[in-house]
């Protein structure tokens, strides 16, 4: 009735009656190149393989970060020849949307140098940003550095 390669000790083989469940110990013990051979033959035949998603980063906000960390060209602790940029306006943000969706661009990721969030206004700046992408009907995504549980809800 089961595979012997499933490895599930004979005691047990009476519980298992769900099909999916039996299906899972199958793939959980299947070699690794197996496993990732299964996983590429199911992307192909939902995805176009000649296709990539094309997503452009944008810097929200460039330089001037308060931590010292050793190696990064954010930090306000070191010299870096990257010039500091204010958080961008909702205008700029948009006209670089708008450049990024008539280059093919199905997703805008934004980066902003600051360790955590801050509350208030640019925050809120950075949520409209993101309604702003969204409404051109490219993805939307951010790294922010941390985020409180509030802001993270948002």
């Amino acid at each position: 009735m089961f595979e012997s390669s499933l490895l599930v000790p004979e005691p047990l083989m009476e519980v298992f009656v769900n099909p999916l469940l039996v299906r899972a110990l199958e793939v959980y013990h299947l070699p690794l190149f197996d496993l990732i051979d299964q996983a590429h033959q199911v992307h192909r035949q939902w995805h176009n393989p000649a296709d990539v998603q094309r997503c452009v980063l944008l810097s929200i906000k460039t330089g001037g970060c308060p931590e010292d960390c050793g190696y990064c060209s954010q930090s306000a602790h070191h010299e870096a020849n990257v010039p500091r940029q204010l958080l961008l306006t909702l205008e700029e943000v948009r006209t670089a949307t708008r450049h990024a969706k008539e280059h093919g661009a199905s997703r805008l990721c934004m980066g902003a140098a600051w360790r955590c969030a801050p509350n208030g206004e640019p925050f809120e700046r950075v949520l409209n940003m993101v309604r702003e992408i969204k409404s051109f009907g490219l993805e939307a995504c951010a790294t922010l550095g941390m985020l409180d549980q509030d802001q993270a809800n948002r």
